[in-house]
């Protein structure tokens, strides 16, 4: 919870350290996520992307080639363990508020500008679901996973500049560096990764 409230803080604190000169913009962004866990020992089920929308709102701070970029995301972890040739699977559902803080850089600027960008994020997790197939609706599983996370996000894309507002198109990695398990056995860990594909637009 710490380190979810820094990185909120830092994020209100942003744009009053930056210099007044620089541009601002606000949009909104959505897309589709691919999560699974890194498990420490790995699973002997076979593990499945856990697909799941991603959507929020972010701010920009430009500042000539690179910008700040902080964002407030909601997104939903974990996995699907599923053998293959099986139709049968469990499902581990973990949902987020995530608070990444971004340094984004125009690699060429102008009307369509390619972008890389990274930075750290902070989570603070909602809800923990498990869900089973054949079995009708999903239950807590909140007691065994900690409601905070925090890792690192990276990535790359496209803006579009229009006449009044930026579309972009981009895909992102977002690598967990925290163990989220609550009471993790000798050697056992668990950490979130997914792979992204979002849109957005801006004014």
């Amino acid at each position: 919870m710490k380190r979810f409230l820094t990185v909120s803080l830092a994020v209100l604190f942003t744009a009053a350290l930056l210099p007044q000169s620089g541009t601002a913009a606000v949009g909104f962004k959505g897309g589709l996520g691919l999560s699974t866990l890194a498990m420490t020992p790995a699973s002997s089920i076979s593990q499945v992307n856990l697909k799941a929308p991603v959507g929020g709102v972010f701010f920009g701070i430009g500042l000539g080639l690179f910008s700040i970029q902080p964002e407030i995301l909601y997104i939903r972890m974990g996995t699907r363990l599923q053998e293959a040739g099986s139709s049968d699977w469990m499902e581990i559902r973990l949902d987020y508020v995530q608070v990444p803080v971004l340094l984004k850089i125009n690699v060429l600027p102008g009307p369509i500008s390619p972008m890389i960008y990274g930075g750290p994020y902070g989570a603070y997790r909602f809800a923990a679901r498990g869900a089973v197939s054949g079995v009708a609706g999903a239950v807590d599983i909140g007691d065994a996973y900690k409601t905070t996370d925090y890792g690192v996000v990276f990535g790359g894309g496209i803006d579009f500049k229009l006449v009044v507002i930026k579309l972009s198109a981009e895909v992102r990695y977002n690598l967990g560096l925290a163990d989220i398990l609550n009471e993790p056995d000798p050697g056992a860990s668990s950490k979130n990764k997914s792979l992204m594909g979002l849109v957005g637009i801006s004014f």
